[in-house]
């Protein structure tokens, strides 16, 4: 590829912009990070004349560092803003995925981009103008990553914020960098996890190069202030006229817009017009300078390797332009340092670095200077002065390095959704990542479905508290205690969320759920048969395996021979359509799916799950239309499968579609307390039959009726449930994936579970089972295309 470098190190200089002029070393990261995999990912420094590649392992970086010059529009604004942005990201993707594929077999997904831009937590730009000379604002650069590397994880963080991860070390610092920009980050290394740097929860803070140090300069332009951001916004487009009429007002401009701010003073491209503009306005001064011999007298060929090598002889000339260029940043960082209660400033940056001693020189003695013994710098020594400033020796690889650095820590922790007590909504958190004993079994969720039970929690409908939802799940065990035998890394499994003895101890009921990025569980869930092996490469519709399972134990209940019965099942959910797949497979002769919401009757029959003809309305009509599509038999198996406690009404209205001596099963829409009416003026209470008791009672509308109950499946319902679905037994396979509505991110969830609490859509449809992807980055809800077929 044209431009492109790869060195195990070199020397430090400055390119056009002030930034540095060699290629990073591979150095080490900082000790201590907490243990992860020897997994190596991908880090790339996205800075305004160099973008850098590396591969990373534990924190640190490994092998070589590659980079090419970062394609820009500075000084040439004729360039398509598009074509500029392609051509970095093809870039990026390019090396990328070379070095993705030369660490194989320990290659990982992980892609960190440490970006030179005002960038969210989610990586979309709200400023590029210092990168690319133009806002961009909206710009997804992790979207775009992700179309062109599929195989990757990626995580955007600004270049300011992965640096600081590099020097966490230090414990509580501000990182100054000074280059083709200039902003401040706070590193907190006694924040939790990676929430370390002070930021908003869109990760923004710390752009102090957009602020204007100078506002009463402003006055002075036609206009005023409004005047000035207009010539501003002109000029940083490349006009002409416009940095002709504020170089006569002697007033700086930024690549942002704004006139006289951080940036326009103390940035190396800022710098680099005031050497030209100051050679321009004192030619003499100009031509006594070493400057001057060294771009052959033309201002219009300063560029920071000369201006760097001039500072460094002492020239009077460019010192003073250093000196001009350090006293704004001198009073910012004593803000900054007074405000936050701050004792270290640790400083990086191209320009900053490539200029050297001179430079900090310079800041050096603002500092002094400017730094009063009152307040927060009451009392301070001469050596608590002299050390507030600290520069590194390793600033170039800083950004690569930390971006590893954060990439670690992230693996370090993990993210699971929380309900608060009381509360109907779930939080995102982080914590750290828990670490297996010689009896566990550490589980990574791969797939978690969303289903009626989770919401009723979440409503406060259960006056359940588990902490995390979720009890439907597909997991990779990861890692396995010494004492544990059978499973291994790399073995999906299923979990079966009831315990055997205790139906009080139940998985994402009143235990912490599956809603997690890992999960541990133990000998005792192993020996009970709670841990369920799944086939190898089994899809998001595996999570239904828990629920087929409870719906297996309710059919053995129900009835020993489905074959040639007439089958109604009110409720057209997912459970519903689980109990007319497995009716279906066992040869009923009639199956009848009812339900409350035509919507949601409809999308079950696009989705070629009940025939058309096969689905009633839950209404006052329902028994004429069983009897009608029995030819007057009425149903002789019934499931009620209802979500909340809508089960009484539910029977009421099943009660004449049953045939006479028919089986009715109590599965779903039964809440403690509320009783269910029968024949003869009596009463049922739901609670024991669900427990397991068998009732023979009379049919309000005529004949008898068996009443039977289950709740969730047993370590046999789940092997059976396995069998039906890889086809290892009779009756045939079902296919589960017409069930599963909507794929979406773990940090989407908690959006799509208020909308569903709210409207009971995804998206403003009626939905059937949502399935959170763990590998989804972002906030991600993406509906699965209908696709017609019986499972």
């Amino acid at each position: 590829m044209t431009g492109l470098e790869r060195q195990p190190g070199g020397t430090a200089g400055t390119g056009r912009d002030g930034a540095p002029d060699a290629a990073g070393t591979a150095g080490t990261g900082p000790d201590g990070w907490p243990g992860a995999a020897a997994e190596r990912g991908v880090v790339v420094d996205v800075g305004g004349t160099w973008t850098r590649l590396a591969l990373a392992e534990r924190g640190r970086l490994v092998g070589e560092v590659v980079r090419f010059a970062t394609p820009t529009r500075r000084d040439r604004p004729e360039i398509p803003l598009a074509v500029v942005r392609d051509d970095l990201l093809d870039r990026i993707a390019a090396e990328a995925d070379r070095l993705h594929r030369a660490a194989e077999p320990t290659g990982r997904r992980d892609v960190g981009v440490a970006f030179g831009a005002v960038v969210t937590a989610e990586g979309v730009v709200r400023d590029a103008s210092v990168l690319w000379q133009a806002r961009s604002a909206g710009y997804d650069v992790r979207a775009a990553l992700r179309a062109r590397l599929p195989w990757a994880r990626v995580t955007v963080l600004n270049d300011v914020a992965a640096a600081a991860w590099h020097y966490r070390r230090l414990g509580r610092f501000a990182l100054l960098t000074v280059s083709t920009g200039v902003a401040v980050k706070v590193f907190d290394d006694r924040l939790p996890g990676t929430a370390k740097l002070l930021a908003d929860p869109t990760g923004l803070g710390g752009e102090i190069g957009h602020v204007p140090v100078e506002p009463s300069r402003l006055d002075a332009v036609p206009g005023g202030p409004a005047g000035a951001a207009r010539l501003g916004r002109a000029a940083a487009a490349g006009d002409r006229a416009a940095r002709e009429e504020l170089a006569t007002l002697d007033l700086p401009w930024c690549d942002c817009g704004a006139v006289a701010d951080l940036c326009a003073y103390s940035s190396g491209p800022a710098v680099l017009r005031a050497a030209a503009r100051r050679a321009r306005q004192e030619p003499a001064d100009f031509a006594g300078s070493v400057l001057h011999r060294l771009v052959g007298g033309d201002p219009d060929r300063i560029d920071g390797r000369a201006l760097a090598d001039a500072a460094r002889t002492g020239d009077a000339f460019v010192t003073d332009l250093v000196r001009a260029a350090t006293r704004h940043l001198a009073v910012a960082l004593l803000q900054v340092c007074a405000q936050l209660g701050l004792c270290r400033v640790v400083v990086v940056g191209g320009f900053a670095h490539g200029v050297g001693a001179p430079w900090f020189a310079a800041l050096h003695g603002w500092l002094a200077q400017l730094c009063v013994d009152a307040g927060w710098f009451a009392g301070w020594t001469a050596a608590e002065r002299d050390g507030l400033l600290h520069v590194p020796d390793d600033a170039e690889s800083a950004t690569l390095a930390g971006m590893a650095g954060y990439l670690a820590a992230r693996r370090a922790e993990i993210r699971e959704l929380v309900k608060p007590v009381g509360e109907s909504r779930l939080l995102l958190t982080t914590g750290a990542r828990p670490r297996c004993g010689r009896e566990q079994l550490l589980l990574m969720p791969r797939y978690a479905g969303l289903c009626g039970t989770d919401l009723e929690i979440l409503r406060g409908e259960r006056g359940l508290e588990p902490g995390v939802l979720g009890h439907e799940c597909v997991a990779e065990v990861v890692e396995v205690g010494t004492a544990v035998s059978g499973p291994r890394p790399g073995d999906l499994v299923t979990l079966n969320p009831n315990h055997p003895t205790d139906d009080y101890l139940k998985l994402g009921h009143n235990l912490p759920g599956v809603f997690r990025d890992l999960l541990v569980s133990d000998l005792g869930a192993l020996a009970q048969g709670q841990l369920v092996e799944v086939p190898a490469g089994c899809g998001p519709e595996w999570v239904l395996l828990e629920p087929l399972a409870a719906v297996l134990r309710a059919h053995r209940a129900l009835a020993a021979d489905w074959a040639g019965r007439d089958v109604l099942v009110v409720g057209a959910g997912v459970l519903g359509l689980l109990h007319l797949a497995v009716a279906r497979a066992r040869g009923a002769r009639t199956v009848i799916v009812a339900g409350r919401s035509d919507r949601r009757l409809h999308a079950a029959v696009h989705r070629g799950l009940p025939a058309p003809d096969a689905v009633l309305p839950l209404g006052p009509g329902l028994a004429t239309g069983v009897r009608s599509a029995t030819a007057g038999r009425g149903a002789e198996l019934a499931v009620l499968a209802v979500a909340g406690d809508g089960g009484p009404a539910a029977a009421e209205l099943s009660w004449p579609a049953l045939a006479d001596g028919a089986g009715l099963h109590l599965f779903g829409g039964f809440r403690a307390g509320r009783l269910l009416r029968v024949g003869d003026g009596a009463a049922l209470d739901p609670g024991p039959v669900r427990a397991g008791e068998r009732r023979i009672v009379p049919n309000p509308a005529g004949g008898r009726c068996t009443v039977v109950g289950t709740r969730g499946g047993r370590a046999e319902d789940f092997a059976a449930a396995r069998e039906l679905l890889t086809g290892g037994g009779t009756p045939a396979v079902l296919d589960l994936a017409p069930l599963v509505s909507h794929l979406v991110s773990l940090p989407a969830l908690p959006g799509v579970a208020t909308e569903l609490l709210d409207h009971g859509t995804v998206g403003g449809g009626p939905p059937l089972r949502v399935v959170v992807d763990f590998r989804l980055d972002g906030t991600v809800v993406s509906p699965v295309p209908a696709r017609r077929g019986t499972p």
